[in-house]
């Protein structure tokens, strides 16, 4: 196989891998009222930057350094937080630390393309369920630039109040792929646009191992250490090499 046909093959998989999940086994979408279906939104077209690095919409994925990178900015702090982040106009924005650029396909796509995978047997959980998740272990930070100078905080680090109590190494984060929703087979992520979660929804693409905030509703409400809210961020995904 020539040199192209190496760059190409993984992400003509990937694709067929963000197609088998999108269409794939049902999950019950969150609890309440079900959002309105709708077309499925566009993947922005992948470019191979070199390097094992790729662009994906505003994603870029570095195989290497086993990350992704995209921008956003921040959208809630003081309120009330059930969700880390979601895509423009995503249907828990309201209560979600940070808006990105991202779809739920190109986010879910752009993890793939890391290794990530999705149990073939995924186990069932609800909303607000108490039972750890598991999966495949991810890391999260938000990176910003200050008075001219890089800040970066751990994703606990950006959801939790230092005078709250709630220590920010114990909060670990899994990635879970976001399945269909029984209503009309779409893809989960693209429904709703919860692409990080703190609370156990099934259509979240990443959500945190034991939930943050569960039962103690107002709890969370981000860091007043991050930017004022409309400030430009970066959210940086990692995965962990395993260790030797």
């Amino acid at each position: 196989m020539n040199r192209r046909g190496r760059v190409l093959a993984p992400l003509v998989l990937a694709l067929a891998l963000v197609s088998q999940l999108a269409w794939g086994q049902g999950a019950a979408p969150p609890q309440g009222a079900t959002p309105p279906q709708k077309a499925p939104p566009p993947i922005g077209e992948m470019k191979p930057l070199g390097n094992d690095r790729f662009r994906i919409g505003h994603i870029v994925v570095d195989k290497r350094t086993r990350r992704i990178t995209v921008s956003g900015r921040v959208l809630n702090v003081g309120k009330p937080l059930e969700y880390f982040a979601t895509t423009p106009k995503g249907w828990k924005a309201y209560e979600t630390l940070l808006e990105v650029d991202a779809t739920g396909s190109e986010f879910n796509l752009a993890c793939i393309l890391l290794g990530l995978e999705r149990p073939a047997d995924p186990q069932e959980f609800q909303r607000y369920g108490r039972q750890p998740l598991a999966g495949p272990r991810v890391a999260l930070y938000v990176a910003w630039s200050q008075d001219g100078k890089p800040r970066r905080l751990s994703g606990a680090e950006a959801l939790l109040d230092p005078q709250g109590g709630v220590k920010a190494e114990s909060v670990e984060w899994v990635y879970l792929g976001s399945p269909a929703t029984k209503a009309g087979g779409a893809f989960g992520a693209d429904v709703t646009g919860t692409l990080i979660g703190l609370v156990h929804d099934p259509a979240s693409v990443i959500d945190s191992v034991d939930g943050v905030g569960i039962g103690a509703y107002g709890s969370v409400k981000g860091n007043p250490a991050l930017p004022p809210v409309g400030s430009e961020i970066e959210l940086i995904v990692e995965v962990p090499r395993a260790k030797q």
